[in-house]
């Protein structure tokens, strides 16, 4: 816990406006980063591979106007940033393993190999974590823009129903 002076001296040197240096400034906002997973800025890479995606979901999807329109584009970066998180759980389970051609008995397909579980619970429930949360994402937007379209095609359709739960409750 902070001592009375510490807090007193936090709050003035909170009041003082932050970082002023355009340094300073292009530093500190990556400071919250800790990997590309759940970034919402894409890549050169992700970029190049927009374009073919929104056209196939574009033709699988149908979408006429500017919202569906949106709806579609948010559902193409959701699906790529699905994609960043299988390669970085993939990459993470490649590293994971190693090979040893030692003293350990070859495995079922010829291959020799140690696991080493170093963070491996931890991190394996991380991407977990991300995987539901951006394929709930994926579905939320494809349901959405579902609902649009029922709409435009004249059907009476209801609200989508919201429940907010507090678990702490």
């Amino acid at each position: 816990m902070a001592l009375d002076s510490q807090t007193i001296a936090n709050r003035q040197n909170g009041m003082l406006g932050g970082v002023k240096t355009e340094e300073g400034k292009r530093v500190s906002r990556l400071n919250a980063r800790k990997h590309g997973i759940l970034s919402s800025c894409l890549s050169p890479m992700d970029h190049r591979k927009l374009k073919p995606l929104l056209g196939r979901f574009g033709e699988d999807l149908e979408p006429v106007g500017a919202v569906e329109e949106a709806l579609v584009e948010k559902i193409a970066v959701t699906y790529l940033r699905m994609q960043r998180c299988a390669a970085a759980e993939s990459a993470y389970h490649h590293a994971t393993w190693r090979r040893r051609a030692d003293d350990l008995p070859t495995g079922p397909l010829g291959t020799t190999s140690e696991f080493r579980p170093v963070h491996f619970e931890q991190i394996a429930r991380l991407l977990s974590r991300y995987d539901t949360s951006l394929t709930n994402q994926f579905m939320k937007l494809l349901h959405e823009l579902e609902r649009l379209q029922r709409i435009r095609a004249g059907e009476h359709v209801k609200p989508p129903a919201v429940a907010q739960i507090d678990v702490n409750a």
